[in-house]
């Protein structure tokens, strides 16, 4: 596994997407929500980056209740 790949996160406007710049030579994962939330997302070359994506997920949700119906 080299790369997540999403299947649609999104809720009332908030979409994230997952991007992979190289940083000093570096590969990293940055997701990026339409509102503009950014946040790293580590070990993504594995499960746990997944993990990690969804638990990103649900506390930029939870963090605005306003969001959530």
């Amino acid at each position: 596994m080299s790369a997540i790949i999403l299947t649609g996160l999104s809720h009332n406007g908030h979409k994230f997407s997952l991007t992979y710049p190289e940083i000093e030579g570096e590969v990293k994962c940055f997701a990026h929500c339409t509102c503009g939330y950014v946040v790293e997302i580590l070990y993504f070359k594995s499960y746990s980056g997944v993990k990690n994506v969804q638990r990103r997920w649900e506390e930029h949700i939870a963090k605005n209740k306003r969001w959530v119906k």
